[in-house]
């Protein structure tokens, strides 16, 4: 009883989880005033560039934030259309995030305000809720919900999980979203009404009334293409040269703004009936805070993760691509809760989900803008919008906001030529594209990207639990080259510690010994691919060695009814022209050069494979190891699985570790193979 008692007693004592539970309780206290010192400065990042702020940069950030705040109007306007809610309140949405990012941003180039894809999204989940609830009301919880999520990751640092959504995914996901914006607000490029859902319903229905299209919207329409297409083309020429010029290009979408604004004030200011359809914009400041309806946010938590997978992907993208650009680091985790809280405090105010914009944060950084301080200036050219220059926007031709948005999106539609490259490179990543693209198109964008998503998520899973070892061993058996694919020709993976080691392991492929099998694991053994790569690597051994009946184990002397498994084999030998090899099998090297991970099931797994390997093919063969991590051996010691290393004390019941390949297939240690054969026959 008290062996018993003393042995649980130091099972708990040596147990590696309760250990560390015990290591975190009796440290965590101690380093608890210096870690939240540390995280609240991470979460405020102008503690620490304030600073350093230098005078001279304060112009050039004034400019920057002037910049921004003049393409925001356009694109406010524009993306509040997109999201079916009263365009101002596209202006609403533009001047928090401007302000909370001069705190918590991390990125002195990325602008944070609506964009196209997020307008598309909102307006997904309008379209289902608005009969029950306002548009604004619906968009405000979306942002609440988007907000919170997004903080939910920062805080916790579950960023990780949106490395599901690969690119393939990304590009199909845009390049569908573009086309259904662009589509979208053709009728309103030319003048018409009723326009039903649907991308080509859209296409087909404007083309059959093409003789009802309004002469002066399409006017406007065209006139408004035609004019941000040639100061596009100007910037691209000349752009380069001077800066003002580029500065034009860049602002192309407020200049035509102002042109036609003013063209359709001049016209339409006094007839009773317009030429055209106006945005008919009315503001009258911030509107007061508004917390959104808790019933309405219960209905929305779900639909929100597409526009918060959209919002998120793009805005850490475009910081990553900038912050490189400017050699600088963007801090990840930091614009997740910078996006959280953002989106939060955004909700109060009748507003659409917010990220960042790749064409407003590619004008910020052409300005050379120095820190986030241009937020200060942006937000308050916004407010000042709001207050006071509001009344001209009253004028804007609906048909130039339809022409903004539509030349906004078209530089969207990601090139064939990429998607041709998906397919030349892989099938999956093209199927994960096209799948995006056709379902966003024909069902809708949160199932699109949720369907992608999930592809890219089931092939993976797909590939591990697929994944099967490398066999290698000699090419010739009596004399004769093995013509089958059982074995494979042995390819150098370094396995050694030093550099100087390498370089000599590397020069030339080792062979092997006849009574010798590598098996190298190429991926992480767990659950998914544990007992494919147990069934492949003994299946392949028996193919070629010859099995010894092992007196050790009496139940194979029983098993006469069974004998399915050696009529496959024979079969197989058949097929690929197999003979089997005179020399029994010695040693079995398993190779973990390639495995960074083991869990319960593949350790289960590989006692499995050990003790059918000495069960069918003698007792005697030894298990040798190379390339072993440090995770995994600790994993293989939690399981009690005895590990010595070559050069170390050595233990009969132990398998040994080795440092090279070499070392592991030459040492004559306890090698006679014929040794454990005689026993058995003895």
């Amino acid at each position: 009883m008290e062996r018993r008692v003393e042995a649980i007693k130091k099972e708990f004592q040596t147990d590696v989880t309760l250990n560390r539970v015990a290591e975190f309780s009796r440290t965590a206290p101690k380093k608890f005033p210096s870690a939240a010192r540390q995280y609240l400065l991470d979460k405020l990042p102008i503690i620490q560039w304030l600073p350093r702020y230098s005078p001279s940069w304060l112009l050039q950030d004034i400019m920057a934030g002037l910049t921004i705040g003049v393409l925001l109007i356009p694109q406010g306007l524009a993306y509040a259309k997109i999201a079916t809610i009263p365009i101002e309140n596209g202006l609403y949405s533009c001047w928090v995030p401007a302000a909370v990012t001069v705190f918590m941003g991390t990125s002195k180039d990325l602008s944070t305000g609506p964009t196209s894809i997020l307008g598309l999204l909102t307006a997904e989940i309008i379209r289902d809720l608005k009969t029950e609830y306002s548009p604004t009301d619906i968009s405000s919880a979306v942002a609440m919900m988007v907000g919170i999520w997004s903080l939910l990751i920062g805080l916790l640092g579950l960023g990780f999980l949106l490395d599901y959504v690969s690119i393939p995914v990304l590009t199909g996901f845009i390049s569908a979203t573009a086309f259904v914006i662009g589509m979208g607000q053709v009728g309103s490029l030319v003048g018409l009404s009723n326009v039903p859902d649907g991308a080509f319903n859209q296409l087909g229905n404007v083309l059959k009334r093409l003789p009802h299209w309004d002469g002066p919207t399409c006017g406007v329409g065209f006139g408004t293409i035609l004019v941000l297409l040639i100061l596009e083309k100007i910037g691209k020429k000349w752009g380069k040269k001077h800066f003002a010029i580029r500065y034009m290009s860049s602002s192309r979408a407020i200049i035509v703004m102002v042109i036609f604004t003013l063209i359709s004030y001049l016209l339409n200011k006094d007839r009773d009936d317009y030429l055209w359809g106006l945005s008919e914009v009315n503001t009258h400041g911030i509107q007061h805070p508004k917390a959104p309806d808790a019933g309405l946010l219960a209905k929305v938590v779900g639909r929100s993760i597409a526009p918060l997978v959209a919002c998120t992907l793009e805005h850490q993208a475009v910081g990553k691509a900038f912050g490189r650009r400017n050699h600088y680091a963007v801090d990840q985790t930091q614009e997740f809760n910078y996006l959280g809280v953002t989106n939060i405090i955004n909700s109060f105010f009748g507003v659409m989900p917010v990220g960042g914009a790749i064409s407003r944060t590619a004008v910020n950084s052409e300005c050379n803008v120095k820190s986030p301080l241009y937020g200060v200036v942006t937000a308050g050219f916004i407010v000042l919008t709001l207050y006071v220059f509001s009344p001209a926007l009253y004028w804007l031709p609906k048909s130039t906001l339809a022409a903004i948005i539509i030349m906004a999106v078209i530089h969207l539609f990601g090139p064939l030529s990429l998607i041709w490259r998906y397919w030349r490179i892989s099938l999956a990543d093209f199927i994960a594209c096209m799948v995006s693209f056709w379902i966003t198109i024909f069902v809708s964008a949160e199932i699109g990207i949720g369907a992608a998503a999930g592809w890219s998520v089931a092939w993976t899973l797909l590939r591990s639990a697929f994944a099967t070892p490398s066999i290698h061993a000699s090419n010739t058996a009596n004399g004769s080259s093995d013509s089958s694919s059982t074995f494979q020709p042995l390819a150098r993976v370094p396995t050694v510690s030093t550099l100087q080691q390498q370089i000599i392991e590397n020069e030339g492929s080792p062979a092997i010994p006849e009574d010798t099998v590598v098996i190298r694991f190429g991926d992480s053994l767990f659950f998914p691919n544990a007992n494919r790569n147990k069934v492949d690597a003994l299946e392949a051994i028996q193919l070629v060695y010859p099995s010894i009946q092992n007196p050790h184990y009496s139940a194979d002397a029983e098993r006469s009814w069974s004998v399915a498994a050696e009529r496959r084999l024979e079969r197989l030998r058949r097929e690929r022209g197999v003979v089997l090899r005179e020399m029994p099998l010695a040693v079995v090297i398993w190779d973990f050069g390639m495995v960074p991970f083991i869990d319960a099931t593949g350790i289960t797994a590989l006692a499995e494979l050990k003790d059918d390997v000495r069960r069918q093919l003698g007792f005697g063969v030894q298990i040798r190891i190379i390339g072993m991590t440090k995770g995994v051996r600790h994993r293989f010691k939690r399981a009690g699985w005895k590990l010595v290393d070559a050069d170390g004390l050595q233990d009969d019941a132990a398998d040994v570790v080795y440092p090279s390949l070499e070392r592991a297939i030459w040492d004559e240690r306890d090698r006679d193979s014929l040794k454990g054969i005689t026993t058995e026959k003895a």
